[in-house]
């Protein structure tokens, strides 16, 4: 049974996301930036560049989100924090390029501020299982919310779900992902995709932390509506994961042209021709022709027709309708069969 009323589909600022509608695609920078506002806006460019549909950053404060015992932690990640007001300023910028800006934010000081941005959606990481109060804070705010689920059993997806549910959150997507950096080809699971599908109406996509770009991209063949894949402006950065589970730029608009394409070729479930193979007909299918010269008046046999290209004239399913039938003038050997050439 599918968990709660969740809208089929939903729009953020004004992308559909659900149904039909293209794939959204979420380039994510994280904390690629490692706090230098002139990087976050070249991880704009990048998203900008590629075509996706929006570039997402993530806001905390170290002190907010780590235990004071856990002080390497608290001084590996202070160094990457960015101010509300530096987004504010990324937000101005993606805004100009015609991109949608949004936050994980991963204490709740920092979804507070968030607010300042009106933001078109919120996106809640994978660290939050088990954590329903901040659901509940977020989906408050009554914006859209995408959330990940790795490291969830399905408990936990039911119990994130009823949290938004209870404060009137109905626009929600739910990700597949896996929390492992990078994480092992045989560890991905993207068969979860169907799963989360039986669970849920909302749209299901995936969070990508493979190494390559190509498992994220062949996801829309599974039914994802949402996909989130790293982005990064430089690789082999210590201290740092995300780099590895990242595109570069130039992958990233590989990335991107190869959803598309692939959500292209899903077409329908229709068995009608495309016009472009209806065309193929000509050339590529046989015709009954005749393999032997039947004069006028004969009586046609079988072994008087055979199969040949183009197919201009009658199918070879149809064989059986021309046998035994009476030639109305003389056939030469490889004339196409027409029905105006029997009676």
């Amino acid at each position: 049974m599918k968990q709660g009323q969740f809208d089929t589909v939903f729009s953020i600022s004004d992308r559909l996301v659900g149904g039909q509608h293209p794939c959204f695609i979420i380039a994510e920078a994280g904390i690629s930036h490692f706090g230098d506002i002139q990087k976050a806006l070249k991880l704009v460019d990048v998203a900008v560049s590629a075509k996706a549909d929006a570039v997402k950053f993530q806001i905390f404060k170290s002190t907010e989100l780590i235990s004071k015992q856990s002080q390497d932690w608290i001084e590996r990640l202070s160094s990457r924090e960015m101010s509300i007001d530096d987004y504010a300023k990324v937000k101005e910028y993606a805004d100009s390029k015609g991109i949608l800006f949004f936050l994980t934010a991963h204490d709740v000081p920092s979804l507070h501020e968030t607010k300042k941005l009106d933001l078109p959606c919120y996106k809640i990481g994978s660290g939050e299982v088990g954590n329903p109060s901040f659901f509940k804070e977020v989906g408050r705010i009554g914006k859209p919310v995408i959330f990940s689920t790795g490291m969830y059993e399905e408990p936990d997806i039911f119990l994130a779900l009823d949290s938004l549910q209870s404060v009137g959150c109905r626009e929600v997507g739910l990700l597949h992902c896996v929390t492992s950096y990078p994480t092992p080809v045989q560890d991905i699971n993207l068969s979860k995709l169907t799963l989360l599908e039986s669970m849920f109406e909302g749209p299901v996509g995936y969070s990508d932390h493979a190494e390559t770009w190509d498992i994220a991209a062949s996801s829309v063949l599974l039914g994802a509506k949402i996909i989130e894949k790293h982005i990064t402006l430089e690789r082999d950065i210590p201290n740092a994961q995300d780099w590895k589970v990242s595109c570069m730029p130039d992958e990233l608009i590989e990335f991107v042209a190869s959803v598309r394409r692939l959500e292209q070729s899903l077409g329908s479930a229709s068995a009608g021709l495309s016009d472009n193979e209806k065309d193929s007909i000509v050339w590529a299918r046989k015709s009954i022709v005749a393999a032997n010269p039947i004069n006028e008046g004969q009586v046609i046999k079988k072994n008087d027709l055979t199969f040949k290209r183009p197919g201009t004239g009658i199918v070879p399913a149809k064989l059986g309708t021309i046998v035994g039938r009476v030639a109305a003038h003389h056939i030469g050997v490889d004339e196409i069969i027409q029905p105006e050439m029997y009676k």
